[in-house]
């Protein structure tokens, strides 16, 4: 017996040991390149790493691999929280360590060139308001958690205050302005980097889906998140004016993604139509939500209340949670008296409905595979 547990054992931890190398994933193994483009790196850095959106951003290009997957973990751990790392950690968070490593691998191989933002030259009024901008951006990056509030627990302005409608500012001047639809596509080209090209975001809820959205809702939480009245440190850098223009270049690019087709596969809830959750998340959305959101979830563009049909499941189970607690700054005071006494599987039934709201078909893109022909 003694002598056959001896030569039976190694043989079990042997085919265990095999069985996890097996299932384990390896840098080695990735497409750091496609990587650095999925996990939406380029949006950042440059599609060549050395030509970063903003001059904030650092060209990483031909650097150490081993210096640059160190930096990437320390910031999605939060051992390194300096600079604009907190829009990052908004997107590394998602990101594995063997990815990291493929990627840091993949930029060691990269011609190293001295980083230069993309930006237009701009007047000196401009770059007197993009150095304030900037340190504004680095600021609030540098104390600004991922959820929308303030590590203080007071809001960026100081008051505490939560706003549903700015009075004038850059909601109001871009809403009368004239669109380009020519500049709408190259504004887009920085947005498109979380929203991919088609403006389609992403079923795990990362990033929204904006296709198809009303203008007048584009712009007003836009303008809101420069102006810091919407917390949203990920977003925040790409929206600031020397990332994507001024006021002009904030309705070109709204009219221009408002006229996308949307993703006719959009991220569903659990529940299938039939079902005892569906049909309670049903009836909740039509004592609840008919009313500002319409009864196929139309949404209301004078009002600047959202178009929610074909959004992704998970996006809106995360802002409908964050309205419901009074952690969204700039939400509606109307909704969040309606739905603070919604349970979790009261929210989790009404927007698994929602997300099979399904959009009118000229809204909608051909097929999911659809490829927006801006971006050839």
């Amino acid at each position: 017996m003694s002598k056959l547990l001896n030569t039976a054992v190694p043989a079990v931890l042997m085919t265990a040991s095999l069985g996890m190398v097996s299932s384990t994933v390896f840098a080695a193994d990735l497409d750091g390149a496609k990587l650095f483009t999925e996990k939406t790196c380029h949006s950042c850095h440059g599609k060549d790493a050395s030509t970063p959106v903003v001059a904030g951003y650092p060209s990483i290009a031909g650097q150490a691999k081993e210096y640059l997957a160190q930096q990437i973990k320390d910031i999605k751990s939060g051992a390194r929280s300096n600079g604009q790392t907190a829009a990052m950690k908004g997107v590394m968070h998602l990101v594995s360590d063997a990815e990291i490593d493929a990627i840091a691998a993949y930029l060691s191989t990269l011609p190293y060139k001295p980083g230069r933002a993309v930006s237009k030259a701009p007047t000196k009024e401009q770059a007197a308001a993009n150095t304030a901008a900037a340190s504004a951006a680095a600021s609030a990056a540098s104390t600004t958690r991922t959820d929308p509030v303030h590590a203080s627990g007071k809001l960026h302005d100081g008051t505490g205050e939560k706003v549903w409608m700015v009075k004038g500012g850059e909601r109001e001047e871009a809403l009368h302005l004239k669109p380009d639809h020519d500049n709408g596509i190259e504004v887009f080209e920085v947005c498109a980097g979380c929203h991919l090209t088609e403006g389609w975001g992403k079923p795990d809820g990362t990033f929204p889906q904006l296709a198809g959205q009303h203008q007048s809702v584009l712009i007003k939480q836009l303008a809101d998140i420069r102006s810091k009245n919407r917390d949203n440190p990920t977003m925040y850098p790409f929206a600031l004016p020397e990332a994507i223009g001024g006021t002009q270049a904030m309705a070109d690019v709204t009219a221009y993604i408002s006229k996308i087709p949307m993703n006719p596969d959009n991220g569903k809830g659990e529940w299938a139509e039939g079902t005892p959750e569906y049909e309670q998340g049903k009836k909740l959305y039509h004592d609840n939500c008919i009313k500002c959101h319409g009864e196929n979830g139309e949404g209301n563009a004078e009002k600047f209340y959202p178009l929610i049909q074909g959004q992704h499941y998970k996006y809106m189970l995360r802002q409908f949670e964050w309205i419901r607690d009074g952690k969204r700054r700039n939400a509606n005071p109307d909704m969040v008296k309606q739905i603070k006494g919604f349970s979790d599987k009261d929210m989790q039934m009404v927007i698994n409905y929602v997300s099979r709201i399904k959009p009118p078909k000229e809204k909608l893109a051909p097929s999911k595979d659809w490829l927006n022909p801006d971006y050839d």
